[in-house]
């Protein structure tokens, strides 16, 4: 008769040892660990880089609404800078100091949208007494208020992510294309492979137990659902497979550190930027041509914008008049120029060719159709380019209708792929808890001493030494903490405004809730929908304070700064992951990223602002207009004249187009996480729907932006099929170098005029003015 054995239960002891094991492996496969995170070098160097963006993206946000993280180009700028210095620098500059450097630098450079500075800023600023009869009409901020309010909102968001980043980067292994992207970058950049958090010891170690515990059987199933997810790994990252239309292999297995060592790594970054990336790239010669081919696109940009300001018609070319014979004045009548703006072109070389095909569709559809419709018929009474009382007014409604639709949409996406993917993790825990159970059940015949679930599951909670994560109680605290700050602050800043402090209180915990969702769509989709997050707020606060514009404004700033800073952060930290940077040095270098940006941005704003009229001529300032009107409607004031069923028809064309988008993407994501964390990507043609946001900028920017943007979206289009063509040919010195070599002219085109605009910047406030007005017209450029 067979006796039964007592069972073994796993004592505390037994348990450490295994951790204390997984956590001396985890410092083994983390690459370069002898080399600092945190340095106050690589702050410096962020912050100034940071500082560049900030220039760049108030200058952009002002004029067009367009802001960027930047972290490919904060990566290799810093990157470039130290390469320069090596040889006066004792300790090297690593991977994990690289990251640090991208996330202080990030954090620094968008604070002109976290902080409302081209949104809700201006906007309280162009209120009328009508929309503010108690409190005199319009709200303009000290420079010591602007400060007050960038503190306050600064803050919570980066606390609010912390949570998240085990959830979201650990468990569920969201892709955040973006952070992905730029952990390849580096990695490439410092010849660093990306940490293999499968742990091939401890995959080897759970196998053997697997073998001992199921037996042959067992073991056969378990190879065979590791042949599985390598098929499917393999299957993904073929030729043309896009997973969520971003990434070609985000996998944490074997495929990605083979990819890696065959010296060539698929980058899908931001915006959509996609290229290939070898270690040709930091061969000399290749390094020198790149760099070279940055500082001269760079000059370009920067001599096109000194250019510009003293012979003013240089950004606002007539063209169709020219075309006309000068018999139509398209341009001044219907608002139709061109502005050949190289860092345009750059950024519609970033975005690719179907985003920047939608928004020239949008503008189509709003200048060349609708807003001579509604002229023509009188439905307005302004001249076309009159915010208030012209066509641009009118269609700017029809574009923040689309704007609504795809938000509700896609965040109503999230929240349903969320419930969806709670469900089946908790069937599937409870699935391994029974199994678990049998194990048990099991060991009492066989003797075997380690429940391979249990191990398994305890282990992946771990990524990085404990020293390296923030503490919980640090957490906790600056979250309180940042909250009470925000709470203070904003009653202090808009105490004469009487913004109720429950009111603010709300908006907080409504940010919290709804910068969940972001970080979820980001992770998901690379798109962080801030915008929608604060229209949200809108929507959900004109019940709370009904008939106060300025409430309804700052709590969907509130919101939509948590969104932002909460999504930034969680990118960064999706690049340290992947590269075993500390995760407590990004978090860290976030806050002072965001502190320094608090008086940074400041400054930069308030120079604009009283050296340039906003909205004006050179900066429309296209959001803010966005933000108050949707605060207006919210709070009971009519919609223009016969807008309702254009604004009903788009949104509903659009929505339904985004609900293909939704349950597509959503399929192939659910589908993705079937087997063992393998991913599977959504149809090809999906990428091509029109995208309801870009649509909508494209409608509510005037043309000449969004011409520049289509005609560097056609030529991202050809180079890659020229470099495809090309590929490999020896002649073809620059169709080698690949796209990456087309990204970094259009990120020269980008920064040199944001950079420059600081010198144009003094000019003005010099009131140095044009050399000549030739060609100009009224409304159009700085001369009139």
């Amino acid at each position: 008769m067979a006796t039964v054995a007592e069972p073994r239960h796993h004592d505390k002891q037994e348990e450490e040892t295994h951790t204390n094991a997984h956590l001396t492996q985890i410092q083994e496969d983390r690459p370069q660990q002898d080399l600092p995170h945190f340095t106050w070098r690589s702050m410096a160097v962020g912050i100034f880089i940071g500082t560049l963006l900030c220039f760049t993206n108030m200058y952009f946000g002002l004029q067009t609404g367009w802001i960027s993280m930047m972290s490919l180009q904060s990566s290799l700028l810093g990157f470039a800078i130290f390469k320069a210095l090596k040889n006066f620098i004792k300790v090297p500059f690593g991977p994990a100091e690289n990251i640090v450097l991208q996330s202080v630098a990030v954090a620094t450079g968008t604070m002109p949208l976290a902080a409302g500075f081209v949104g809700i800023i201006p906007a309280l600023k162009l209120m009328t007494l009508e929309d503010n009869p108690n409190h005199g009409g319009p709200v303009e901020l000290s420079a010591g208020n602007l400060i007050l309010w960038s503190l306050a909102i600064a803050f919570f968001g980066v606390f609010i992510a912390v949570p998240l980043r085990r959830q979201v980067i650990i468990k569920e292994k969201l892709p955040f294309p973006s952070g992905t992207a730029t952990a390849q970058m580096i990695g490439v950049l410092h010849n660093t492979p990306l940490v293999n958090h499968s742990n091939p010891h401890h995959r080897q170690h759970v196998t053997e137990v697997a073998s001992a515990q199921f037996g042959e059987e067992g073991l056969r199933r378990r190879n065979k659902n590791n042949a599985d997810e390598k098929a499917d790994l393999e299957e993904y990252t073929k030729e043309g497979q896009q997973p969520l239309g971003q990434l070609a292999a985000v996998d944490y297995g074997d495929q990605r550190h083979a990819q890696q060592a065959s010296g060539k790594v698929e980058i899908h970054g931001e915006n959509g930027e996609h290229f290939t990336l070898d270690k040709e790239f930091l061969q000399e010669d290749n390094w020198r041509l790149n760099m070279t081919a940055l500082a001269i696109s760079f000059g370009l940009s920067a001599l096109y914008t000194i250019l510009s300001y003293f012979f003013p018609v240089v950004s606002t070319v007539p063209i169709f008049d020219w075309l006309s014979g000068m018999t139509v004045t398209v341009a001044s009548t219907w608002q139709w120029y061109l502005t050949p703006s190289l860092s345009y072109v750059g950024q519609g070389v970033i975005m690719g060719f179907p985003t920047t095909a939608s928004m020239l569709l949008g503008c189509v559809v709003g200048w060349g159709i609708l807003s001579p419709v509604v002229t023509n018929k009188k439905w307005v009474t302004g001249p076309v380019g009159s915010s208030t009382s012209g066509a641009r007014g009118w269609i700017l409604w029809v574009s923040l209708g689309v704007m609504i639709a795809e938000a509700v949409v896609s965040l109503l996406g999230v929240i349903v792929l969320s419930f969806i993917a709670h469900y089946r993790r908790k069937t599937r825990e409870k699935r391994n808890a029974e199994r678990r159970a049998a194990l048990e059940a099991s060991a009492t015949h066989t003797g075997a001493d380690i429940d391979a679930f249990s191990v398994e599951e305890n282990l992946e909670d771990e990524d990085a030494p404990i020293d390296q994560l923030v503490p919980l109680k640090l957490w906790v605290c600056g979250l309180i903490l940042s909250s009470a700050l925000c709470l203070l602050l904003i009653w202090v800043v808009f105490k004469d405004q009487h913004m109720p402090v429950y009111a603010t209180l709300l908006a907080i915990v409504l940010g919290c809730l709804l910068s969940v969702l972001g970080v979820r769509a980001l992770g998901s989709t690379d798109l962080n929908p801030v915008s929608g997050i604060g229209k949200v707020s809108q929507f959900a606060f004109a019940g709370v304070v009904p008939g106060g514009i300025v409430a309804n404004l700052i709590a969907g700033g509130i919101a939509e700064a948590g969104a932002q800073q909460a999504g930034d952060l969680m990118q960064d930290l999706k690049t340290g992951h992947l590269l075993g940077a500390s995760p407590k040095a990004q978090f860290w270098a976030q806050l002072i990223g965001s502190l320094a940006s608090v008086f940074i941005s400041t400054g930069v704003f308030k120079l604009y602002s009283s050296a340039y009229e906003l909205p004006g001529p050179q900066f429309a300032v296209p959001t803010a207009k966005v933000w108050l009107d949707l605060a207006r409607l919210l709070n009971g004031h009519p919609l223009p004249y016969n807008t309702g069923p254009f604004i009903w028809g788009f949104a509903g064309f659009f929505a339904l187009l985004t609900i293909i988008q939704v349950v597509y993407s959503d399929v192939a994501f659910l589908k993705s996480r079937s087997r063992n964390g393998s991913i599977r990507g959504r149809p090809r043609w999906i990428g091509w729907i029109p995208s309801g946001i870009a649509f909508a900028i494209g409608m509510y920017n005037l043309p000449n932006f969004t011409l520049a943007r289509f005609v560097g979206g056609v030529v991202s289009l050809w180079w890659d099929w020229h470099c495809k063509k090309y590929a490999g040919h020896p002649s073809a010195k620059y169709a080698k170098l690949g796209r990456v070599f087309l990204i970094i002219i259009a990120s020269g085109f980008v920064l040199g005029e944001g950079t420059f605009s600081i010198v144009n910047l003094i000019l003005k406030t010099a009131k140095i003015h044009s050399a000549s007005c030739v060609g100009c017209y009224a409304g159009a450029c700085s001369c009139n």
